[in-house]
Formats: C-alpha cells, structure tokens, sequence
C-alpha cells in the first residue's frame, strides 16, 4: 500500500542536526517523527512490558507449574510443537484478561505488547489454542491444583471455614430446545423439505441435461445437503427424548440441560466453586449437569479435602445443598464440621420438629401440650421412607392447637424421615453466633468470587460445547481468579509466606 495516500511527504532532517521543536503561532509543539524513521537506539519488547505488570508475574507463577503431564502426551518426531508450558501460560493470562476466545487471543498475540511478550512475539495460529484447551481436559484440571500448591505454601489459603456455592452459566447453544413432540413435528417438516427438494433437483437435472448435456446445477443440492444433515442430527436426539417426552433437548449442544440463569431458562451447565474465607482463594471447582445443588455438597466437599490433603475447620453452603444426601454425607464423616443453611418454614410462627421431645425407649413424641404422638405408618417421601407420628385423640379443643397447625384438621401428624434429627441439630448450630458469622462469611466470599469471574472475567456464556469442553473452560476460569490472587500477593509481598 502507499504509504503517500495516507501520510504527507515530510523532508528528512540534516544527520547532523539536533531535534528541535515546531514553532508555530508563536507555540512550541513537540515534533512527530515519521512512521518509517529508523532509531538508533536498540529496544526490546521486554522495554515495552512495566516490571509490575500482572503478565509478568504469570509468566513466572506459569514457569513453576509442572507440565510433565502434558509432556508426556506428546508422540515426539516430526514438526516441532510449541511447548505446553507457553500455551498453558497464554490460556491461563488470556482468561486472566477476559480473552476468552482462541481466535481473539491468537489476535492479540500481534498487536498486545503484553501478549506478545509473554510469546516472545511467537504468532500462535487460533487452532492450536483452541486444539491445546481440547485436547488436555485432565492436565489442565492438574494445573489447578498447582495453584493451589502455591497458594498453600505462600499462605494465602488457610484451613479455616470453607465456602460452597454454585451458579448457572448458559451452554455454547441457542436458546430454543426441543421435546419429544417438536422432534416429531421438526422431523416431519425436514421430511417434506427433502422430498420438495429432491423434486426440483430431478427437475432441474432434467432440464439441464436437455439444454446444456452434461451440465449441472449447484444450489438446490447444497440445500438438499443442508437438509439431511440437520435431519440425521435430529434423528440422533430421538433415542433420549424418547426416554423421556418432556425434557427438551438442545440441537447445539445436547449435553447442556435446560437451567434457569439470570437471563431466563436456556441450556446451560451448573458451576460449583468452593473458597476459602480469607481471600476467596478457589480449592475446589466443578461443573456438572444438574439443575439443582442439592447433590452436590458431598462432592464439593471431598474434593476440598482431597485438594487441600486435610479437612477445613468447617463448610457453609446456602439453603440449596441442604438435603438428606449432605446430611448423611456429615453424619458418616464425623471429622467434617458444616453449616448448610435451611430453607425458613412456610408458618415460621408455628411449632416445628425441634419442639416436640422425642422418647426413644417409647417411640414417642411428646408435643409442647403434652400430648403423645405415637407411629401410625410408614410413608415414602422421594425414595426415601419416612415415618408417620400423630396423636390418637382430636386436638381441636388444645389450647395451643392456633401454634401447632392451620386449617381444618383435627390433630397434628409429624412424618419423620431418616436425616430430621440431623436438620434439627444443624437448625440449632445455624441460631449460634458462630453459625450467623458463617453465613456472613459465605456471601462476603464465595459470591464475590463468582461476580469475579461473570463480570471481569466476561465468562457469562461458554464458547466451547459439551459438559467436558465446559468443564476445560470453567477450570481456566478457575485457575485465572486464583492466579490474579497470588499475583496481588506476590507484587506486594515478594515470595515470602503470608504471617501466620
């Protein structure tokens, strides 16, 4: 391109004359030197990159993680390969910088100072990042843990109370999904699509033959193609709607559930992240396909435990993990302490299971009125069986019968199931001053950690398809709020531990 187009011709100073400035109206300008003037001053992009700037500090967190795990997936021979450790490092600060996507970050990698130092101005192609974030699911879940490593031994993760939450993040899918029936009526429609077309196609043949021999029209086939490609796609979600009529499956990404986000209901994929209480440094994370959290207080937990090679002081989790699954993961785990926040009762005026004193020798419960509340039956309440109790007599005429239930009913009927006695006592570890202070704790930290990477972090939606592909991407996000902690550390401290 001319350059002359775009810039005026400008004449070139004497070699031997000093920089002057531009006298002009009487002011003095500084002078703009031209694009294409040479300087006799040798520079470096390392000039160009401050001594505190966040990329340095990754690159050297980046060249203390252990990618032998990746190594070892390499065949060896052939076209040399860029190293996993530079790649690891440009994924791991592009998600630090919310640049999400491979084909920005290869974009970046020649016109961002930052970017291009940490490659050594390498131009990475868009398909061996996104080739790389793929392929190595597991090793790059290790690199996590490497964080981790290093948070644990510059102290910034302590063992104290333990945060769970989760959040839904939309799928790499479009908003519509369909059931059984839209299948059926999606299919139907294809079907006659296909046939109108492959109508016109044998017309259109004909006619061509007859005109022009051996010639041949290209648009309706490619059509036509598009067609049976979308029926055969269809055609393969047929076996799971199947299985269930109702459940809506999306085209784009049929892993990805139907999940109520902030933005409506869409295919999405449910993100759990446990941190500690100090910094909100990530040690656990986790993505899954379930809708609700009531699952996933066990897992979450055991994998803290497993990351952090010991048990916290103690969890808290909100009202959506509490369930007989993570009480009875507590009660075969006595060395856990937890605060699983509950749901508050429907009538929080009336009297609930922890006023009713149970007898164990008798199998009896004793109301605040005195009364006896004996078994009746055995009931079942989701696959689990629970226990009836209610007193023999009318209690219409107790004194206390407005406190203890509401309508018409004449006695009061407790149904017990096999976790109450533990609801009962977390309720009561819940009304302490150590129970409030733990829920305080849990939105000051693991929230915020969340908002972190929404809001700064951009990772709203995946880019990426299928719960494994997420999983990858979710994990990066992970590693990126824990990396901008320790750099924020290290900046300030140096590589010192934190004081105990």
């Amino acid at each position: 391109m001319d350059q002359t187009l775009f810039e005026p011709p400008q004449p070139s100073p004497p070699a031997d004359a000093a920089p002057a400035a531009v006298v002009c109206g009487g002011k003095r300008w500084i002078e703009i030197p031209a694009r294409g003037q040479l300087a006799f001053a040798a520079r470096c992009t390392d000039d160009f990159v401050p001594d505190d700037a966040l990329v340095r500090v990754v690159d050297a967190i980046g060249e203390r993680l252990d990618v032998a795990a990746f190594e070892r997936r390499y065949p060896g021979g052939g076209r040399p390969a860029y190293h996993p450790r530079l790649l690891a490092k440009l994924l791991i600060y592009g998600m630090c910088m919310g640049v999400l996507s491979a084909r920005e970050l290869s974009r970046r990698l020649e016109r961002d100072l930052h970017f291009m130092w940490l490659a050594c101005e390498l131009r990475i192609d868009h398909e061996v990042l996104s080739e790389f974030r793929s392929r190595f699911h597991d090793e790059i879940r290790g690199l996590f843990k490497e964080t981790l490593r290093l948070g644990i031994e510059l102290g910034l993760v302590r063992f104290g109370c333990i945060a769970i939450d989760g959040t839904k993040i939309a799928a790499a899918a479009r908003r519509r999904a369909l059931n059984k029936a839209d299948l059926d009526k999606t299919l139907a429609r294809l079907d006659e699509r296909i046939v109108k077309l492959l109508a016109e196609a044998a017309a259109l043949d004909a006619a061509e033959d007859a005109q022009f021999g051996t010639a041949r029209g290209d648009e309706v086939p490619r059509k036509l193609a598009k067609a049976q490609a979308l029926r055969e796609k269809l055609q393969a979600l047929l076996p799971a709607a199947a299985e269930d009529p109702q459940r809506r499956i999306s085209p784009t990404d049929p892993e990805a559930p139907i999940q109520k986000t902030q933005d409506g209901k869409r295919p999405g994929y449910n993100a759990q992240i446990a941190t500690d209480d100090k910094v909100g440094f990530i040690v656990a994370q986790d993505v899954t396909c379930e809708q609700n959290d009531t699952g996933q207080f066990a897992p979450m937990a055991a994998q803290t435990v497993e990351n952090l090679q010991r048990a916290p002081a103690t969890f808290v989790a909100d009202t959506g993990y509490h369930s007989a699954a993570a009480l009875e993961y507590l009660a075969a785990n006595p060395e856990l302490d937890a605060y699983i926040k509950q749901q508050a009762p429907p009538s929080p005026d009336l009297f609930g299971h922890e006023k009713f004193e149970y007898d164990t020798a008798a199998d009896e419960y004793l109301c605040p009125a005195g009364r006896v509340l004996s078994f009746k039956s055995l009931t079942d309440l989701g696959g689990r069986p629970a226990r009836v109790y209610r007193v023999a007599h009318t209690c219409a005429n107790c004194a206390l019968r407005e406190r203890c239930f509401k309508g018409k009913c004449a006695y009061r009927k407790l149904i017990i199931q096999p976790h109450s006695g533990w609801s009962v006592a977390m309720k009561r570890r819940l009304e302490t001053d150590a129970g409030k202070q733990a829920l305080r704790t849990r939105g000051e930290t693991v929230e915020r950690t969340f908002g972190t990477i929404k809001a700064q972090l951009g990772l709203r939606q995946y880019l990426t398809r299928g719960l494994q592909n997420a999983q990858t991407q979710f994990c990066l996000a992970a590693i990126a709020v824990n990396m901008r902690k320790l750099a924020g550390w290290i900046l300030t401290n140096g590589w010192t531990p934190a004081p105990a």
